[in-house]
């Protein structure tokens, strides 16, 4: 019979599982509490968070919230970090963190982006990419670029049509008064 704390953490689990954007699985054993709690720290800043799970409450997890891909990340001492909202910040934070702390022993294992288990290499090449504020700032900046030239445009077309109606206005006076 499970006890009710094991219960609680399922159920935490499930909805963790259930609104991951991505889940990265990383080792963590003989990382003092120091470098934990600035992991942690980079990963809250990131929007995301670090769980240290239970194997069999991470299957059990998976199993209920219907995403039986996660049980792939249960392999040996656990820990799932978890981002909500997009991908690439996530994984920037702890390929950051690996860089900074070149002697961790932290170490990305695998991970599942989306509905997709994906290898410790997609993590960093994905830690590589603008992030999804970047992407829009960089949108938003090209279509106000692309607005501009077209006013531009319209500007000058505008601008060229006065000229040929003054020219001809000119031209009919000239015509009249001879």
């Amino acid at each position: 019979m499970p006890t009710p704390r094991k219960v609680e953490q399922v159920a935490e689990l499930v909805d963790v599982i259930g609104r991951a954007e991505i889940a990265i699985s990383a080792q963590y054993q003989g990382v003092s509490m120091a470098q934990q709690v600035e992991l942690r720290n980079r990963l809250r800043e990131a929007g995301a968070e670090m769980h240290v799970v239970k194997n069999t409450l991470l299957r059990i997890a998976a199993e209920q919230a219907g995403k039986p891909h996660f049980v792939e990340l249960a392999e040996g001492p656990t820990a799932i970090i978890v981002g909500y909202d997009e991908p690439v910040a996530p994984s920037k934070a702890i390929v950051q963190y690996l860089k900074d702390h070149a002697d961790s022993k932290v170490q990305i294992r695998r991970a599942v982006v989306g509905e997709e288990l994906v290898s410790e290499d997609y993590v960093r090449q994905l830690a590589t990419l603008p992030s999804k504020d970047e992407l829009v700032a960089k949108l938003a900046g090209n279509l106000v670029g692309k607005i501009a030239e077209f006013n531009g445009l319209l500007v000058a077309t505008q601008r060229k049509f006065v000229g040929l109606v003054e020219a001809r206005a000119k031209q009919l006076e000239e015509n009249d008064a001879a």
